[in-house]
């Protein structure tokens, strides 16, 4: 079957009961584990593994659901073979995303509201390839999830791409307050601007997980390494 995924939708649809369960799976599971995960303090390699493979197993689904219950490509949900352009583009919003949270960063600790640092800084006592899996499997799962099927199939839902895109992304930025606080999520808030226009413009989810990868690794690997050097 084949179909073209277009830039804007331009009537709203009822959605099938796959898309419903596809939704489900994308947004609602994710907000229900982020609620009942354990504090920070708490993290331990074996929980961390345990919920890097529930994030896999839920991304395998997704995928499995589009091709086989709802019967379309996986280009549908942006997952296109990659253009030089787009490793471009994640790189480019890598660098720029790496000064937005640069430049935040020290407002929000200014106001007492704490920072990704905290996270950062919890997150470096595990074992360095736990992290790396960490940036890997949320670089690759959450754009899946929150980029390519939310906001390509809640557009088709409401009949427009920035109903469809800001419906995850207040999803996507609200899942991390748990975790990273309300500074840190602010920065991730204004992060996820970026990576949010990106897809919206491009329409393929390669340069969101180049940007996403990059991103991560240079926060939970880089990061410590450097702050550990420099005594913080």
């Amino acid at each position: 079957m084949k179909e073209s995924v277009k830039p804007e939708r331009t009537g709203a649809s009822v959605p099938r009961p796959a898309t419903i369960v596809g939704l489900i799976l994308a947004l609602v599971l994710p907000v229900i584990v982020s609620a009942v995960r354990q504090s920070p303090v708490q993290l331990t390699a074996r929980r961390v593994l345990f919920s890097i493979a529930n994030d896999w197993v839920v991304a395998v689904a997704l995928l499995l659901l589009v091709l086989i219950w709802e019967g379309r490509p996986l280009r549908s949900i942006g997952l296109k073979a990659p253009k030089w352009s787009d490793l471009g583009w994640g790189f480019g919003g890598f660098i720029v995303g790496v000064i937005a949270f640069g430049l935040l960063g020290p407002i929000v600790i200014k106001y007492g509201l704490g920072s990704t640092l905290e996270g950062i800084s919890t997150l470096a006592g595990l074992p360095l390839y736990v992290t790396i899996l960490i940036a890997l499997t949320a670089g690759v799962t959450e754009e899946l999830l929150f980029r390519g099927y939310a906001i390509e199939r809640l557009s088709e839902i409401s009949g427009s791409t920035t109903i469809g895109a800001c419906a995850a992304y207040v999803i996507f930025v609200g899942l991390h307050a748990p975790f990273w606080g309300i500074g840190g999520t602010l920065q991730i808030g204004v992060w996820s601007l970026l990576i949010t226009w990106i897809y919206v413009r491009r329409r393929t989810l390669v340069p969101c997980i180049v940007m996403h990868v990059l991103n991560d690794l240079f926060a939970f690997v880089l990061m410590p390494i450097l702050m550990t050097r420099s005594g913080h």
